[in-house]
């Protein structure tokens, strides 16, 4: 009997359409103590240095796709190799290799996929001066 996994497409969909929503977007210090003006400010600033960043470098991370489907791949090879040792302690090393290829690489999938992209690296460095030169400091990208 032979058990096929199906990955729906609306999870898929569904998938692709968080990370394309979810790009880093940099942190900037407010100060010792934060207000709403500052915050206004800052949010203001960011949405112009990002503008400027994009005409620097790619906003999204540069050979996702091809990152994407290395990790697949490879989370599809560890996955054989560990299901072909437990399948074979079993008695069907063949079975065990299948399972454990498909599961490894539906988890590599998938956690790549939802993982935020990592912006372009000429665009956050174009972002970053731009906001130093407003006099903002970035502490993070998330």
């Amino acid at each position: 009997m032979r058990t096929r996994v199906k990955i729906p497409g609306s999870a898929l969909a569904l998938a692709a359409a968080v990370s394309a929503c979810s790009a880093q977007r940099p942190q900037v210090y407010l100060g010792e103590t934060p207000t709403s003006e500052a915050q206004a400010k800052v949010d203001a600033d960011v949405e112009y240095c990002l503008d400027v960043g994009t005409r620097y470098g790619s906003a999204s991370g540069t050979g996702r796709a091809g990152g994407v489907a290395r990790d697949t791949a490879v989370g599809g090879a560890a996955g054989a190799a560990a299901g072909a040792a437990g399948g074979a302690v079993a008695g069907n090393a063949g079975r065990g290799a299948a399972t454990g290829a498909a599961a490894g690489a539906a988890w590599h999938f998938m956690t790549r996929i939802l993982r935020p992209p990592d912006p372009d690296p000429v665009y956050r460095a174009a972002v970053q001066q731009c906001l130093a030169d407003r006099g903002h400091r970035v502490l993070a990208w998330k």
